[in-house]
C-alpha cells in the first residue's frame, strides 16, 4: 500500500510540474505571438506609397483635345499650353482637365478609381507638374488608390530630359517630350 501511495505522489508530483511547465511555456509563447502578431500587423497596416513609373496618363482638355503622356521613373509628368490664353476662351481664368492613369502593369496596380478631374488656375500656367503616386493598402497588397499631386515649386518645363540614345527619334528640342503633353 505505501509502495502504490508513493509511486501515485511521485507520479501526481511529476504531472503537476509537467502541466505547470507546459502552461507557463504556454503562456509565454501566446503572449510572443500576439507581441509578434501586433508588431507586424501594424506595420503592414502602415500604407505603403510609392512612384508609379511608366503609366500612360491620357490628357483630356474639357472640352478639347487630348493626348497621353508617359510617367518618369519618378512618377512624374507635366502639362504645357503654347497658347495659354486661348486655352477653354479668353475670358476663362481656369483651366479644366481630365487625367486617366493607365499603368504599365494593370495587374500590380488595382484600384476603384483611374480617372480624376483637375481645375487649374491659368495665373500659374502655362506648364504644370504632377506626381503620380499609388498607395498600397499594406505592403503586401496589389490594391490601393492612385494619387496624383501638383508641384507647385516648378514654373517651367525641364531644361534637360531623359538622355537620349543614338538613333533616338525624339527631336533636340523635344528632349523631354514623353514626360510633358504640349497643347
Amino acid at each position: 500500500m505505501r509502495k502504490r501511495f508513493f509511486i501515485f505522489v511521485i507520479f501526481a508530483a511529476g504531472a503537476s510540474l509537467l502541466f505547470s511547465q507546459e502552461q507557463s511555456t504556454t503562456g509565454s509563447k501566446k503572449a510572443l505571438d500576439a507581441f509578434i502578431n501586433a508588431t507586424t500587423k501594424g506595420k503592414n497596416a502602415v500604407a505603403q506609397v510609392e512612384p508609379v513609373p511608366g503609366a500612360t496618363v491620357m490628357i483630356e482638355l474639357l472640352p478639347g483635345p487630348k493626348g497621353p503622356c508617359t510617367t518618369r521613373n519618378d512618377g512624374v509628368f507635366g502639362v504645357n499650353f503654347s497658347k495659354l490664353d486661348e486655352v477653354q476662351g479668353k475670358d476663362s481664368r481656369d483651366i479644366k482637365l481630365r487625367f486617366t492613369i493607365q499603368p504599365k502593369n494593370r495587374s500590380a496596380y488595382v484600384a476603384g478609381r483611374y480617372v480624376f478631374d483637375f481645375v487649374l488656375p491659368k495665373s500659374q500656367g502655362p506648364y504644370y507638374e504632377f506626381r503620380l503616386k499609388f498607395k498600397r493598402a499594406d505592403k503586401n497588397s496589389n490594391k490601393g488608390e492612385f494619387i496624383i499631386e501638383r508641384n507647385l515649386n516648378v514654373k517651367a518645363p525641364p531644361k534637360q530630359g531623359p538622355k537620349q540614345g543614338k538613333g533616338s527619334a525624339v527631336k533636340t528640342g523635344d528632349s523631354y517630350q514623353g514626360e510633358v503633353r504640349h497643347f
